[in-house]
């Protein structure tokens, strides 16, 4: 479980093609590096487990299924790419974001960067699959390569955020969210359940 608060990004040293998936090595700095073989990590937003390390997690691999690559961006992903990363949550966590599982529902692409306030602030227009326009409420959350982030504004096949200074200087976004870039999404986790309960038609008034 993440709370979609990056904790800092780290580079692409290296991608190895297994055949049937690729094995990604990160460089990065943690302010307290801690990172151990079987930990869990989110990248871009996607769930991994930590297969190897050095330097406490300042440099550490994972391995990508063919599934997860054909779910995700990470089929795009080459050596100098920037990624957001955030280990685990521990039981005293601040849940200063929203649940996130790390389980990417589906890729969007950027379809628009538009500056504010002299540059300091972004607004993003993403377009999806309509079919999931359903889960994207407005000022409802979504996360984006990772990020915990609030819906301005929702039509069928595309929603707006704004993006500001704190979020362009932690995350990926300032560098790599360019029109036509794609991007990991995962629906929020309570319209995710209400949609499943609802349809199980076991709903009580």
């Amino acid at each position: 479980m993440f709370t979609g608060l990056i904790e800092a990004t780290g580079k692409i040293e290296n991608v190895s093609d297994t055949g049937e998936g690729k094995v990604f090595s990160v460089r990065t700095e943690w302010k307290d590096p801690d990172l151990k073989n079987g930990d869990s990590i989110s990248v871009n937003g996607a769930c991994h487990t930590v297969t190897s390390f050095q330097g406490r997690g300042n440099v550490f691999e994972f391995y990508s299924s063919y599934r997860t690559l054909e779910l995700t961006n990470f089929g795009t992903l080459e050596v100098g790419t920037t990624v957001n990363l955030e280990r685990s949550v521990q039981p005293h966590t601040r849940m200063g974001g929203h649940f996130v599982t790390g389980h990417v529902d589906a890729t969007g692409t950027i379809d628009s960067v538009e500056e504010k306030d002299d540059g300091k602030v972004l607004r993003i227009l993403i377009r999806h699959d309509p079919e999931f326009s359903k889960y994207f409420a407005v000022r409802g959350s979504v996360t984006v390569d990772g990020i915990s982030l609030t819906i301005v504004d929702s039509h069928p096949g595309e929603f707006e955020l704004v993006l500001i200074p704190e979020t362009l200087e932690k995350t990926n976004a300032g560098v790599s969210w360019k029109p036509g870039a794609k991007v990991n999404l995962e629906i929020d986790l309570v319209a995710r359940y209400l949609e499943h309960l609802l349809k199980s038609g076991k709903v009580e008034n």
